[in-house]
């Protein structure tokens, strides 16, 4: 029996996986084919900035607004309704429609990707692990995306090479998300949601928005993702302040989009339940290890041969934070949040957690624009020591939270 329920779990994450694979690629279409977008759409690098502007702003207050369902309806139904809604809208997409349809198609986009799809899918992984086991689950569904955006991208390129059609591109992603939906609406379980006030259904969550341990879990994740969007600063730096080849700039492209995430999501797993034997005291390693990488990284001269070393730092900083993100939501099992509102502290969590979305590329952005060379890039890697430091302050007050409530169990 336990067996055959373990099997069923694992058929579960792989589709879920899977699922957050495909869901993700009309959205962020533009990663892969922006040009091809660029052209077939007829559309300026500013109509696309703002596309995506209003999608990112929309994704970031619909974790917000998820608040109010994702405990209430079952995930048999979210789940599947999110890619189905995300290949259907990609089905007119494929129609090519004009910029304000497009605004549309990326709203839409973001709401059934983010706000419904996004903290359903978080909340179903970690209900798929125990308490000990978060941080590989965590792990392995990040390395399970990654191998699998690499088939699929894979895919999608030869299918393009082929044909040449954006349309093709499209079509292929928007099936695909259907078919998922489909198939995993058969495979996920429903469960029976009970309400203690059914009069007050859609009253605002205060109980979570109260809860210190979740507002600390999502100073946690705010930190380690504003860390992460450095990653984006991080080949430019190479190329621009160390002229680094061309070559060896496309292999660490390679290892940031594909090979780390396979790699350090079950590292940091593995580390997070076996070493530290806590998700919360890998994270406080973890901005140990990105202020000391950084503080190198900083004092590292312009003039010498630098090259090599700074390639090394650049790319150990990207393995510590791409296991961090693999990880942030790892927490949320150690704070013992209760089952009834785990979903609305997930919502709230991510809604504050990603909140760098808003604004640290264009923050970042700027201060490369208005100081150039190395000063902008040092100056850069001082804001993200000083995220760091903030995370160890905010993680040192929740790792004391959890060691307090152990003591009390």
């Amino acid at each position: 029996m336990k067996s055959e329920i373990r099997i069923k779990k694992y058929i579960i994450f792989t589709v879920l996986t899977m699922a957050t694979g495909v869901i993700y690629k009309l959205p962020y279409i533009q990663d892969v084919f922006y040009v091809p977008i660029q052209e077939s759409l007829n559309l300026n690098h500013s109509q696309i900035g703002n596309m995506l502007s209003v999608a990112g702003f929309i994704s970031v207050f619909g974790f917000l607004g998820s608040i109010y369902f994702i405990d209430k309806i079952s995930k048999k139904i979210v789940i599947p309704i999110s890619l189905i809604g995300v290949g259907i809208t990609g089905l007119y997409l494929y129609t090519l429609p004009g910029y304000f349809s497009l605004i549309i198609i990326w709203i839409v986009f973001a709401l059934f990707s983010d706000m419904f799809y996004w903290p359903v899918v978080v909340k179903t992984v970690k209900d798929l692990g125990e308490k000990n086991e978060q941080g590989r689950i965590f792990g392995f569904f990040e390395a399970g995306r990654g191998l699998f955006d690499t088939i699929v991208v894979l895919s999608v390129l030869y299918l393009f090479s082929k044909t040449n059609s954006i349309r093709d591109v499209i079509l292929f992603y928007s099936i695909s998300c259907i078919l998922i939906g489909i198939v995993i609406y058969f495979i996920l379980e429903k469960e029976y949601i009970t309400y203690t006030n059914k009069k007050n259904k859609l009253r605002f969550p205060i109980e979570v928005i109260k809860s210190k341990e979740v507002l600390l879990v999502s100073g946690n994740i705010f930190c380690s993702y504003a860390i992460y969007c450095g990653i984006t600063y991080m080949m430019p730096f190479l190329q621009n302040i160390y002229d680094v080849s061309l070559v060896s700039i496309g292999i660490y492209s390679m290892l940031n989009q594909y090979g780390l995430k396979m790699i350090a999501g079950p590292l940091g797993g593995y580390l997070a339940d076996r070493k530290f034997k806590s998700a919360s005291k890998y994270f406080r390693f973890s901005f140990m290890g990105i202020i000391l990488v950084v503080i190198v990284m900083i004092l590292l001269p312009e003039e010498g041969n630098t090259s090599n070393i700074g390639f090394l730092f650049v790319v150990v900083f990207s393995l510590i934070v791409s296991s961090m993100k693999a990880l942030l939501f790892a927490p949320m099992e150690e704070i013992k949040i209760r089952e009834e509102i785990s979903g609305q502290a997930i919502s709230l969590a991510s809604f504050i957690g990603y909140s760098p979305l808003i604004f640290c590329y264009s923050l970042y952005g700027n201060i490369l624009d208005k100081f150039s060379g190395l000063l902008g890039y040092r100056i850069l890697f001082c804001i993200l020591i000083g995220f760091g430091i903030m995370g160890l302050v905010i993680n040192k007050k929740l790792i004391n939270y959890i060691d307090l409530n152990q003591r009390k169990d």
